[in-house]
């Protein structure tokens, strides 16, 4: 009875541990397989952006390019919110976006610049949106590891608004310098009044100076962001892959900072800088945060992956304790029922070789029966001799 009570006090605790450890290292592996799940969405949500950037500037070029690779991203992206959008509840945000997008691919060539890059910028903030919407739903966001969650911040949040703010700052300045020249033949384009012009110089100025203020603000906290990363990780190639990436965007980023301060520094307006110089570093940028974004994500899938191959391992290890701990309570019952059990005693020897009335092993040894006593204590005794009283001669 206590070796039983030891055993099952050895067992329920084992048992509670046990529960305990599976559901939170499930509770992880979800958790986990739901971020792989964010790292996908962010994959096709990047196409999306960079081809809204493209058309976007060929809309207000006045041009009808970009929109095969717009329609080809739309596409892949329905596919993946098809598949993913119920877990991360982002089909109702992506239907919007992709409807006005419908809109805007359907609109004529050549339609006001001003109004076609205020409706794009509308659109490239629901983009913004959307991925701050898949961070949010994924986990990405609330990562416990430093790494990773200082790398999807850069892929989801800084890269992103640069692409975006980078592709506004260049269409601001083909608007800005064609306010002022002359209609090209062919060109439908509204002629403008000299207020008219000031103005649409004065809000184009705002907008230029906005735009390279988020995009020094997004490059100053994407270095920030990686560095924090590297610093943080584990992993002995991370740097590595991310350096050569990083310089990239940076000198294309300085770039482009570089043209608007040349143009304040010879006291030019803002609005007087070179477009297509603008356009060519716009170009430079996207490119280079292209190959940063998926470096990245690349490196956010990586760190998930062997993540979950850590839980698989902690949970099997589990898993094999349980199963020893139960093989040895079986085992301790099957040696108490089985080979604890008191035997028979047995008479003491010796007896002669052959006797039959040995005990036999595992046979019970019958004793003789002896009958009671009953009478008197001198009954029986012979009546011929003379007792001790009659020798005394007591009796005489």
């Amino acid at each position: 009875m206590l070796l039983s009570i030891l055993v099952l006090a050895l067992l329920v605790p084992t048992g509670v541990l046990f529960a305990q450890n599976w559901r939170s290292e499930g509770d992880r592996a979800r958790a986990t397989a739901r971020e792989l799940d964010g790292v996908a969405y962010l994959r096709t949500l990047q196409q999306v952006a960079f081809a809204v950037a493209d058309a976007q500037s060929a809309a207000v070029a006045g041009q009808t390019g970009g929109r095969e690779a717009l329609a080809v991203a739309v596409q892949q992206a329905d596919a993946t919110d098809a598949r993913l959008g119920g877990t991360l509840r982002t089909t109702e945000r992506w239907t919007g976006i992709r409807s006005r997008l419908e809109t805007l691919r359907a609109a004529p060539a050549g339609s006001d610049p001003t109004q076609t890059l205020a409706a794009y910028r509308e659109i490239g903030d629901l983009v913004l949106a959307l991925y701050a919407k898949v961070r949010d739903e994924s986990g990405l966001a609330h990562d416990p590891d430093g790494d990773a969650f200082h790398l999807q911040s850069t892929a989801a949040g800084e890269l992103p608004v640069a692409v975006i703010a980078v592709g506004r700052l260049a269409d601001a300045a083909v608007l800005a310098k064609a306010a002022t020249a002359p209609a090209q033949p062919g060109q439908n384009r509204p002629q403008l009044t000299p207020e008219q012009i000031a103005r649409l110089q004065a809000q184009l100025t705002t907008q230029l100076i906005t735009e390279r203020v988020l995009l020094l603000d997004a490059s100053n906290r994407l270095v920030d962001n990686l560095r924090a990363a590297v610093d943080s990780t584990e992993s002995r190639t991370l740097g590595g892959n991310l350096l050569s990436r990083l310089d990239r965007y940076q000198r294309a980023a300085d770039g482009i900072s570089a043209m608007f301060a040349q143009a304040s520094a010879a006291g030019a307006s803002i609005t007087q800088a070179d477009p297509s110089l603008i356009n060519v570093a716009r170009g430079e940028l996207q490119t280079a945060a292209g190959e940063l974004s998926s470096t990245i994500l690349n490196e956010v899938e990586r760190l998930l992956d062997t993540r979950v191959e850590g839980i698989d391992q902690a949970r099997l290890l589990a898993g094999g304790a349980a199963l020893l701990a139960v093989l040895l309570t079986v085992g301790f019952f099957l040696a108490y029922f089985l080979g604890g059990r008191p035997r028979t005693q047995r008479p003491a020897g010796p007896f002669p070789a052959g006797d039959p009335g040995a005990p036999q092993p595992d046979e019970a040894v019958a004793w003789p029966t002896v009958a009671p006593i009953t009478g008197a204590p001198y009954q029986g005794a012979p009546q011929d001799k003379p007792t001790q009283w009659e020798r005394s001669g007591a009796a005489r």
